[in-house]
């Protein structure tokens, strides 16, 4: 939203709330402002959560397989899990052939990976994410 909206939601001037925002960021509470892009505008028809299972005989594979996965622009998420699943990455794909490709070109050549299993997203559903400070 733009910081006029933001202004009108808090009842505070759009500097004001700039100023707040920026203090906020500074004290590390905010990490990052961005953008929410519309993937199937950019050409990305398939978004998919993709399970990842590793050796665990070796934790050096986990290190490797963190480094391999930043530098690769369809991964847009990545979250390391407790349980059996060992990595959980949201990834994107103009199509699923192109998905398909990516998953066995990329994924599951890295060195270390047992398994992979893939979710399609269906539909994503928006929900209200504000967090209100408590307290």
């Amino acid at each position: 939203m733009s910081w006029v909206e933001l202004a009108e939601r808090v009842s505070l001037s759009p500097s004001a709330c700039q100023r707040r925002a920026r203090l906020l960021h500074d004290r590390g509470v905010i990490s990052r402002f961005t953008l929410d892009v519309d993937l199937q505008a950019m050409g990305y028809d398939v978004e998919a959560f993709v399970a990842v299972s590793i050796e665990r005989q070796n934790m050096k594979y986990a290190a490797e397989f963190r480094r391999a996965i930043a530098g690769l622009p369809e991964v847009r998420d990545c979250y390391m899990l407790s349980g059996s699943v060992d990595f959980m990455l949201r990834v994107v794909a103009p199509n699923l052939r192109a998905f398909g490709s990516f998953i066995q070109r990329e994924i599951l050549n890295l060195p270390g990976v047992k398994d992979a299993t893939s979710s399609i997203v269906l539909e994503r559903i928006d929900t209200d994410s504000s967090i209100v400070p408590t307290g």
